[in-house]
């Protein structure tokens, strides 16, 4: 629920804690509250239960190990109800004006074709800023790049403390009030500085951050269901929840990229702080410790790679765990001077975080070591016992959702610690036992290494060892040598659950390796054919990237065939010839899937298809996912019919080319969805309501050809105003009209 707008103070300067409000109303802040107290208290009673009457005395060392485990997850528990206590948004405040901006982009070894990208985002943002390439290469292709793309080129002779030392160099060379920071491979919107540089009219905010999302939605961090409009990323709770919670507290923390720094704040460090691999958290403490603020929006401002292929995912894990829990020995949170106590408990809880190892392992290896022994860590396994266990479960299950808001996935997050726990245990053990300063390694985001099941080897040992506990204690139940049927059933069916967990983090590193160099973004754009056989033809494309797409249209060509092509990108378009690389068939009636390479007529083609890519698709993207489930619409839809409320049957997902005719002239547009009263579509103009407007389809089961009537129209999420697009939603009354383009639109999938 949304507070005041922001405001100033009684003394007439701003305040962004103005710029603050609560993310829920008060009556669900008050549930969310009991909701979490009610899990922690019985957490804690089911410990005090286990410690005073369940510590098995014939296998205590065994029975201790396992405590402290719990132990360990109920601290972690409850460092995560702190976080979501009070979750909180912040209004945008307009940019101030006339302040100067540095604008760094940090690169090692990325690919030209990732920097670039990146480069013309930053250069295209709005506000007036200066963009330097901060070069750690030191490559004569990149210093050309920054000469092409008119932006300034920054290097050094030496690599001395990586990305921090490369940073610091560029701090020491440049002047700007404010320095933006991005990763090679984060490309900004061009609405970044305006949505970020008003809260530094408060001249105590040295920081803001925005979350880092990722457009590589085939990484191997998340999971996509098109159809459900369903996305899971492993660091959603991270930058939905956890990072929203640590703002309320001020203890929102500088990630590395995609943030806005003031000069000022770093002066005294000059720059970053080095001699840790994460600096951007204990130059974070460090600040807030001086009494800077930290401010957090949560925004889709900077889109970036996550890494495709285990093993790079693994070794990114294993420097930032390690990185974080070294800080401790640099500036104890707990001990520092400057900082509140809900900023000491918010980064002791992240550096705790990355301890889940040790914990996790123990309980992966108890089940299997029950059914090797026969003995048990719980003594009196009775019926009170299972009571407290189970009432305790369920809370905590309940609680997690509830307080998750739907991001949260338990099985999703179970299965990430088991990717994860051998890489958190390595890190752990460094810490204790110490280490040679490490050398920074740029996380690879394009995928492909050969021998990745290298890095599951500690899950394939654990498979193999949970499969013969399984089988010993089969056979001792068989031959007569134990006959505790029911402990033997209980540590087997958590061995299976491991296992299961086990064998799909296996999957991860056995995925295909990713052959395609550019990333392909699901989106529908209008193509019209120019060239025969199917000259005047619509298409649609199904995915796109700056060197090809998939496209969609009504008839089969050939493998080899080369095309002429019209892209409708928004209100643009541009020609080039096409290719086909391979044909992937029918998806209903005669709309056949081709796989097409673009031969661009200038080479500077490409960034165009790449703006329309990073202005249009991915705000798209993640708009989508924002919206309310196919299947929890439908549910809803057949609540409110059975309840008299909704007398409408629900919407089907369809992307299709459409001309679209209106007394002014025509353009090209793509349906999103068809329902019983009229469909919705992607607009490169914005209609008026009430305005009639004719719309054909061909196809070459037939045409067709209706009168319709806009019912709304707002505009999407876009940053460029050139290439902006409109939803809007038209009403047909002709229900005949309706089912003849349902019936061309069969088979189409979302």
């Amino acid at each position: 629920m949304a507070g005041p707008l922001p405001s100033e103070t009684a003394s007439g300067a701003f305040n962004a804690d103005s710029t603050l409000y609560h993310l829920d109303r008060p009556h669900t802040r008050r549930l969310r509250k009991l909701a979490a107290l009610g899990s922690a208290a019985i957490y804690l009673v089911y410990l005090v239960y286990r410690g005073v009457y369940t510590l098995n005395p014939d296998a205590l060392l065994f029975a201790l190990v396992v405590y402290l485990a719990e132990i360990h997850g109920f601290f972690s528990l409850v460092f995560y109800y702190f976080h979501v206590w009070d979750l909180r948004g912040r209004h945008v405040p307009p940019p101030v004006p006339g302040m100067s901006v540095d604008v760094y982009i940090t690169t090692y070894n990325e690919e030209l074709d990732l920097l670039r990208q990146t480069v013309r985002g930053a250069i295209n943002m709005r506000y007036p800023h200066r963009t330097y390439v901060l070069d750690d290469g030191r490559r004569e292709e990149v210093r050309a790049l920054c000469t092409e793309l008119g932006c300034d080129y920054l290097t050094r002779a030496s690599n001395e403390h990586a990305k921090a030392g490369n940073w610091n160099n560029a701090f020491r060379h440049t002047d700007g009030a404010l320095i933006v920071t991005f990763d090679a491979d984060h490309v900004p919107r061009a609405d970044f500085l305006e949505r970020t540089v008003g809260f530094f009219a408060d001249p105590k905010v040295a920081l803001v951050q925005v979350p880092q999302r990722y457009h590589n939605l085939d990484s191997l961090q998340h999971r996509v269901d098109w159809r459900n409009r369903k996305l899971y990323g492993e660091q959603d709770v991270f930058f939905n929840l956890v990072m929203p919670g640590k703002d309320h507290w001020n203890a929102a923390f500088f990630c590395g990229t995609g943030a806005v720094l003031r000069r000022e704040a770093l002066e005294p460090y000059g720059g970053l702080l080095t001699g840790t691999i994460t600096e951007d958290m204990h130059t974070s403490i460090e600040l807030q410790a001086d009494g800077w603020k930290s401010v957090y929006l949560n925004e889709l401002l900077v889109t970036g790679l996550a890494p495709m292929d285990f093993t790079s995912y693994s070794v990114q894990r294993l420097r930032w765990a390690e990185g974080n829990l070294k800080i401790i020995k640099e500036i104890n949170p707990l001990t520092c001077r400057g900082l509140t106590l809900p900023q000491r408990i918010a980064y002791f809880a992240s550096m705790y975080h990355w301890t889940v190892g040790i914990p996790k392992l123990i309980f992966y290896l108890a089940p299997p070591v029950i059914l090797f022994t026969g003995q048990f860590p719980i003594a009196h396994f009775d019926r009170t016992f299972v009571a407290i266990y189970l009432a305790h479960l369920v809370s905590m299950l309940a609680a997690y959702k509830f307080l998750s808001r739907g991001t949260g996935r338990v099985f999703m997050d179970e299965l990430f610690n088991m990717a994860n726990f051998f890489t958190l245990l390595v890190a752990s053990l460094r810490l204790v036992v110490g280490r040679h300063a490490s050398t920074f390694v740029v996380t690879s985001k394009r995928g492909g290494d050969a021998g990745q099941e290298r890095a599951v080897i500690p899950h394939y040992v654990l498979i193999g060892f949970t499969i013969l506990a399984l089988a010993w204690s089969a056979l001792g139940l068989g031959f007569g040598v134990s006959d505790d049927v029911v402990g033997a059933g209980v540590a087997a069916f958590w061995s299976t659950y491991n296992m299961v967990l086990m064998m799909a983090v296996v999957g991860f590193a056995r995925r295909p390796i990713q052959k395609r160099g550019a990333v392909r973004f699901k989106t529908s754009l209008p193509v019209e054919l120019l060239s025969a056989p199917s000259h005047g033809w619509l298409a649609v494309t199904q995915d796109l990237s700056e060197t090809g797409c998939t496209l969609l249209w009504p008839g089969r060509v050939e493998k080899g065939t080369h095309l002429r092509l019209r892209l409708h990108l928004g209100p643009q378009s541009l020609e080039c010839d096409g290719e086909v690389m391979a044909v992937y068939g029918r998806v209903g009636g005669d709309w056949t899937r081709h796989g097409v390479r673009f031969r661009f007529d200038h080479p500077l083609d490409g960034d165009r298809v790449a703006d329309a890519i990073y202005n249009m698709a991915v705000p798209e993207i993640f708009t989508r996912f924002s919206y309310d489930s196919l299947v929890l619409h439908a549910w809803r839809e057949a609540v409110g019919s059975l309840l008299g409320l909704v007398r409408r049957r629900g919407r089907q997902e369809a992307f299709l080319p459409l001309r679209v005719q209106t007394s002014h002239g025509e353009f090209l547009a793509t349906t999103h969805d068809l329902g019983q009263q009229g469909l919705s579509l992607v607009s490169p103009e914005p209609l008026v309501e009430g305005q009639a407007v004719r719309v054909l389809l061909r196809s070459s089961d037939g045409e067709w050809v209706s009168q319709a009537v806009v019912a709304r129209s707002r505009p999407m999420t876009g940053a460029i105003a050139a290439l902006q697009t409109w939803v809007v939603d038209l009403r047909i009354d002709q229900d005949t009209e309706l089912r003849t383009l349902s019936h061309l639109l069969q088979g189409q999938e979302a």
